[in-house]
């Protein structure tokens, strides 16, 4: 399912490292609201441990749906069950605030309990495992929609139809809503319904329309088989005034029925944004293996919000179908490939719902490698990289691992976008050969079936025998956080005709608990004349080295210039030829540079911008006045002609948005508050053997002072890297200094935490700025005083000397050394 047309926006808490600022973000994904159960035990729905003791065998769902009055829907569900332990005596059953009117089997009424949450009925004789039994429910009712307005069930503009989860909803599986059920992902069962309609009205629902018949009320009651078993969240109906659009596609088994459901009037548009919907489908397959199923549907329903992949039968939006591609990729393609990851092989627990959308989005770059090309491919998943690695801890409260998220973000970006991220990677560890018969191994083996991240790893490695994927998984999908890679320094000694080159290779973290394992990367040299050779490297651990005899003499090196690692760095790659050709690299380099030499014409330069999610290393000598920002820094190389001269313009950015054209968030840890934008500084060095120092030679557009976002100029740009900092400790004190009795930190030395407090200062003031930066530099803290007392926790930080600023509202600061001493 995939939530991109109606941006919806909330507050969120977010914790970045030692921050402690409360951030506003928006959400542009599907929106998880943290609005879930009242955590009444009694309303709690049964255990998913059910399926431990019985199987659902199969449901048959009769239902009235012809009150577009009081959206009250009428009828009964037929439950087949069968015990798995000897013996039970109740079936417990989820159903979501709908009225009983009354549970029958074989004729008699049976007693039960009900608190609109939980059904129990009691059955007739104890049922052991040698028993088959079928109980029904007669119920009536306006079925719920879910408090985040994504999901439940929908009666509107003359439609009726249900969205199988609910995003606020706990657990998230939302087949209670209208009809009882073992609402969890493992239970699987087949599906018949009967759903009767007026008025014009038709149903559709999973699997293959059997009966279709009208009395002489005028009442149209149409029935669906479904054969293949799905859980309950996947099962559903959509009536309205529909048309029907047939088609019919080739299969790995045989022709497969293509049903498109639409209003009359828009037959036309869906046939134009459905164009290529056999290509999706033939690639899937060419990659996936075969589609299973029996049926390939579509009904279009007038929700804003996004689409649900219920199983041959997806509820798509119809303002998606429009005529345009827009919705081509990020809904069509998307909601198709869950046939095989979510619907076919369908994740255990929300805990590992990636195995549902992070695949279900990174499939969505796979039907553009299909359709437009690998080029194109490769654009999708870069930008989706950019996208995740910008925004998803900060929307998040911090980093998290993509199997084991916490409920109230199992449809954000970290389960979608990084989800995605981490398929691609895999792809890359595996190679092509190897990952798509992995696939196609791992979907046989879990056809039907409920999986893990565990299951999808021990398949693979029993169809490949890569004994490296016990480390990408632990790496990649078990750990939060991203690897960070880069070229620590290389040497070139000639040798004859050749020449013998060594590279050494610096791993960062990114949020990542460790050192990541068994890397596959390539790195790539380029000499004077731009002569290109590749050399294929596995990287572990921190540092290290490489050597190789080269038959050209590298003056470059690089890493990953593929992108095929989605490790935390995105980049942009261009030659410049004249002052004409601006470099534009705001998404992926954020840094635009422009040549200011005329003659570059004549002797182009080729040029790599690399943007950094790593923080920047220290400064190699204690005691410096100014402090680096944590979270990202640039790298400039590339080969430049003897008359490279050009300028670069990048933006500083602590603004608590991502409305505002790709920025927020990325510099919200050195901008805590407005009041220290006119303390930002450039730092520069020409290579790790270097120190940091001031950037001199910059223009610095701050435009309005107070709102977190700015532009710097680097007027004769260098190879090298730059980093963001701030005027720290000791920097600009004799004409701000508020005087030094006006702060007290205590006690000092401390451990765990310590206290601030000030005095005399001028009045008016109620919010301060904290900046905490260590003895190297490095900023280890920002945060917001309200009033004159503060605490701040330290027990995360190393032992050392510390440097503490409060800056007020008007810029003056107080100074303080602290010391962490255990």
């Amino acid at each position: 399912m995939k939530r991109i047309i109606l941006l919806v926006c909330l507050l969120t808490v977010i914790r970045y490292a030692f921050a402690q600022d409360t951030l506003p973000g928006c959400q542009f994904r599907k929106q998880q609201l943290n609005t879930a159960s009242s955590g009444k035990a009694s309303l709690l729905p049964a255990s998913p441990l059910r399926s431990d003791t019985t199987d659902i065998l199969h449901y048959t769902i009769n239902l009235n749906i012809t009150d577009f009055t009081t959206d009250t829907i009428r009828g009964n569900t037929q439950i087949t069950f069968h015990p798995k332990i000897n013996p039970i005596r109740t079936l417990s059953l989820d159903l979501l605030k709908l009225h009983i009117d009354s549970i029958q089997m074989t004729g008699s009424g049976l007693s039960y309990t009900y608190n609109d949450t939980l059904l129990i009925a009691q059955l007739p004789h104890p049922f052991t495992v040698a028993d088959t039994g079928t109980l029904t429910v007669y119920y009536h009712g306006r079925p719920q929609g879910d408090a985040s307005g994504w999901g439940g069930f929908y009666f509107q503009n003359g439609y009726a139809y249900n969205l199988g989860v609910g995003f606020a909803a706990n657990p998230h599986n939302y087949g209670r809503v209208w009809h009882p059920c073992f609402d969890n992902f493992i239970e699987r069962a087949t599906y018949t319904f009967n759903i009767s309609t007026g008025n014009g009205n038709i149903s559709y629902c999973n699997g293959l329309l059997v009966h279709d018949s009208t009395d002489g009320s005028g009442l149209r009651t149409r029935s669906w088989e479904l054969k293949e078993t799905i859980p309950s969240y996947l099962a559903c109906v959509a009536v309205g005034p529909y048309s029907q659009l047939n088609m019919s596609f080739p299969s790995l088994t045989g022709p497969k029925p293509v049903v498109l459901a639409s209003p009359a009037y828009d037959t036309v548009n869906l046939k134009s944004s459905f164009i290529h919907l056999p290509n999706a489908f033939s690639g899937f397959e060419n990659r996936y293996g075969p589609y299973r199923w029996e049926k390939i549907g579509y009904s279009m329903v007038p929700f804003t919000s996004g689409a649900m992949e219920h199983a041959t039968n997806i509820a798509f939006p119809v303002l998606a179908a429009n005529g345009s591609l827009t919705y081509e990729a990020s809904l069509m393609a998307h909601e198709l490939s869950h046939h095989w990851f979510g619907d076919l092989a369908t994740c255990s627990s929300e805990e590992d719902m990636w195995l549902n959308e992070g695949w279900a989005t990174y499939s969505q770059s796979i039907f553009t490698e299909n359709v437009y090309g690998y080029s194109a491919y490769l654009n999708s998943v870069v930008a989706n990289h950019e996208n995740v690695l910008h925004y998803a801890n900060w929307k998040e409260g911090g980093f998290l691992p993509v199997s084991g998220i916490p409920h109230q973000y199992t449809y954000g970006d970290h389960v979608y976008l990084k989800g995605a991220d981490v398929a691609y990677t895999l792809r890359t560890y595996m190679g092509d050969s190897l990952f798509f018969a992995g696939l196609k191994y791992h979907l046989m083996q879990s056809q039907y079936k409920a999986v893990s991240s565990t299951d999808l790893r021990d398949n693979l490695i029993a169809a490949t025998g890569l004994t490296n994927l016990t480390d990408f998984f632990n790496d990649w999908v078990f750990s939060e956080g991203w690897p960070h890679f880069s070229i620590d320094s290389f040497s070139v000694a000639p040798s004859g005709a050749s020449f013998n080159v060594k590279v050494y290779v610096h791993q960062k973290l990114c949020g990542a608990p460790h050192f990541y394992n068994q890397v596959p990367l390539e790195l790539t040299f380029k000499d004077i004349h731009w002569a290109t050779l590749s050399e294929p490297i596995i990287v572990s651990g921190e540092i290290s080295s490489f050597s190789f005899t080269l038959p050209i003499n590298p003056i470059y090196a690089g890493l990953n210039l593929n992108a095929a690692i989605s490790d935390a760095i995105t980049s942009d790659t261009k030659v410049l030829k004249s002052t004409a050709s601006t470099f534009s690299a705001t998404q992926k380099g954020r840094m635009v540079v422009t040549p200011t030499n005329a003659s570059i014409a004549s002797d182009s330069a080729w040029i790599r911008i690399e943007h950094n999610y790593a923080g920047p290393d220290p400064f190699k000598t204690s005691g410096q006045k100014l402090v680096l920002n944590p979270s990202h820094y640039w790298r400039v190389d590339g080969i430049f002609p003897a008359t490279f001269s050009a300028q670069a313009a990048i933006d500083y950015d602590g603004r608590s948005n991502i409305t505002s054209g790709g920025g927020g968030f990325i510099d919200n840890f050195l901008l805590s508050s407005a009041n220290l934008e006119d303390s930002i500084v450039l730092l520069y060095r020409s290579s790790r053997k270097d120190d940091w120092h001031l950037e001199p030679n910059i223009t610095k557009n701050i435009g309005n002072p107070s709102d977190r976002f700015g532009t710097i100029t680097i007027n004769n740009l260098r190879k090298g890297e730059y980093a963001l900092g701030l005027k720290g400790f000791l920097v600009g004190i004799p004409e701000k200094t508020i005087a030094e009795h006006a702060l007290r930190v205590y006690p000092n030395p401390t451990s765990e935490v310590f206290h601030i407090r000030l005095t005399d200062f001028p009045a008016g003031d109620a919010v301060f700025t904290v900046i905490v930066s260590d003895a190297r530099g490095r900023l280890v803290y920002t945060g917001q005083m309200q009033g004159a007392d503060d605490t701040v926790p330290s027990a995360a930080w190393d032992q050392g000397i510390y440097f503490l600023s409060v800056y007020n509202t008007e810029g003056r600061s107080m100074h303080e050394k602290l010391v962490i001493q255990r």
